[in-house]
């Protein structure tokens, strides 16, 4: 099969399992009936969106590197967080654990297959590890309970997902976006400074946004 064909074909194929894998867990989650709200759909859109600008610079690439692989999954993942989050103002501990042992897998079968390669991948997850622990540990401190435990353990998801490389811009663009939509509910008198506003699906834009960046 032409090469060409088979990235396109991936990239389909990403894009049409977005959807199904999304309501799988959140309908085994136990959390609402999936699918079945505007935000939702907005969402997956977006997400879709993101998938299909990966798979462009896959296209150009003219192959799959693993970091394309780990920012889909982290697309997944963080259309399910966010969403959750909309809703329920809470990041579960259990969805945490299924990234986190999906990441395991995901990295143990890539030291298999080249063990140089993942060991050189492992310095930008250590890097996003590090940047997302201080970051969000330090913001979780100062807080004083505004910012979640679940918060700071997605951040952590985050950095071993999207490493060094690409998770300082998505936290960023997450923050501005965080800041400029407080200050304009500020302004508007639809909030308070003790209202609590949820933050994933900030940090979700913020990811959405770099991977629409494109791809080092």
């Amino acid at each position: 099969m032409n090469t060409s064909v088979m990235l396109v074909m991936i990239t389909a194929a990403a894009m049409i399992f977005l959807p199904i894998v999304y309501a799988a867990v959140i309908w085994f989650g136990g959390y609402r009936k999936p699918l079945c709200s505007v935000p939702e759909f907005m969402m997956l859109a977006l997400s879709e969106a993101a998938i299909c600008r990966i798979g462009v610079c896959i296209y150009g690439q003219g192959h799959v590197a693993f970091m394309d692989l780990m920012l889909v999954l982290m697309v997944y993942g963080m259309s399910v967080f966010c969403m959750i989050d909309y809703w329920e103002r809470i990041v579960p501990n259990k969805i945490l654990l299924l990234w986190l042992m999906l990441w395991i897998i995901c990295i143990g079968i890539y030291g298999v297959y080249d063990m140089n390669a993942m060991l050189a991948h492992m310095l930008g997850v250590v890097l996003g590890l590090i940047f997302c622990m201080l970051s969000f540990g330090f913001c979780y401190v100062i807080s004083r309970g505004s910012m979640g435990a679940g918060d700071v353990k997605l951040a952590v998801i985050m950095g071993i997902y999207m490493t060094g490389e690409y998770v300082v811009g998505a936290v960023l663009y997450g923050c501005i976006f965080s800041a400029v939509f407080s200050l304009f509910m500020l302004a508007a008198k639809k909030v308070t400074r003790k209202t609590h506003i949820p933050f994933v699906p900030f940090l979700y834009m913020g990811v959405i946004v770099r991977c629409f960046m494109g791809l080092a």
